[in-house]
Order: structure tokens, then sequence, then C-alpha cells
């Protein structure tokens, strides 16, 4: 039996609950540099963080 060396992103992708594949989303924005993760955008009558 041999050894993968690599597995593809669609297997591990296959793996994840929907809640996972949210939680590490990311968005391609070539400005920015490629692949980024989403900013959280503010929701009307929540407290502001930071």
């Amino acid at each position: 039996m041999a050894l993968r060396k690599t597995i593809p992103m669609t297997e591990l992708r296959d793996r994840l609950t929907p809640q996972q594949r949210e939680q590490h989303g990311t968005d391609y924005h070539g400005s920015r540099g490629g692949w980024v993760r989403p900013t959280p955008k503010p929701t009307p009558g929540e407290p502001k963080k930071g």
C-alpha cells in the first residue's frame, strides 16, 4: 500500500461540517494579495468590539 504525499483540497473540504466551512472561509481579493479571511460585517444594534 502506497502512502500519498498530498491530499486534495476537495477531499479535505468534504470532511468539514458546514459550520467549520463557514468559520474557515476565505475570499479572493487580488488587490489584497490573494485569498484572505473575510472581515465580519457589523450588525445593527450590536455593540462595537475593541
